[in-house]
């Protein structure tokens, strides 16, 4: 059963925890006319997924309920618990979408960002001896029900990390009404950019 297997609660959001479909073929996403919000992070994305109960699902939130989907099989994982999956989500796609901008000074704090983002992997590395997203969904899929159950129990706090490069059609990543440059001239990005919280100063080497 995957993390979309049910109605995402009244009011609320989809939980965003580490999953793998459970089907013998690897997944594909099914897409949906965009529109609605994604029942994960609250994004009206340009391209929207479709999960069992008809849920609409961002690429991101989808790859992180499937990581035994062929693009989920190239991130991993890091641990940042204190703040919110949806939030991380969006911070991701921002950074991704700002990588791929024309402006170099965009791609500077793109970097930056997923850079803090993605040095989060050492903690999981730390507790699991891994942080690749592959060799967690083949575990997931040796375990029994219950068993992978606990194992996602303390994944949570981990947050999947695509590389850079894994998008080749931005429509998946932008939002409603957004292009490349303009999807990052936001104040939540200007905020995320300063702020010792999303954006640690880079280290000398970075």
């Amino acid at each position: 059963m995957s993390v979309f297997d049910a109605p995402a609660p009244a009011g609320g959001l989809l939980p965003l925890v580490p999953d793998i479909s459970g089907e013998d073929d690897p997944p594909r996403p099914v897409p949906m006319t965009a529109g609605p919000a994604c029942c994960g992070c609250a994004t009206h994305a340009q391209r929207l997924w479709q999960g069992p109960h008809a849920l609409p699902v961002c690429t991101l939130c989808w790859l992180t309920g499937h990581l035994d989907s062929p693009t989920a099989l190239h991130g991993h994982l890091a641990w940042l618990p204190d703040a919110p999956a949806a939030d991380l989500i969006n911070l991701q796609r921002r950074a991704l979408i700002a990588l791929r901008s024309d402006d170099r000074a965009t791609r500077r704090d793109g970097r930056r960002v997923w850079n803090w983002l993605s040095r989060h992997a050492r903690e999981v590395v730390n507790m699991w001896g891994t942080a690749r997203a592959s060799e967690f969904a083949r575990a997931m899929q040796r375990l029994s029900p219950a068993r992978r159950k606990a194992m996602q129990h303390r994944l949570e706090g981990c947050v999947l990390i695509l590389p850079p490069d894994v998008f080749d059609d931005l429509t998946l990543l932008l939002p409603e009404g957004r292009t490349a440059e303009n999807a990052v001239q936001t104040p939540c990005w200007q905020t995320y950019t300063r702020s010792d919280l999303y954006a640690k100063p880079p280290h000398p080497l970075d």
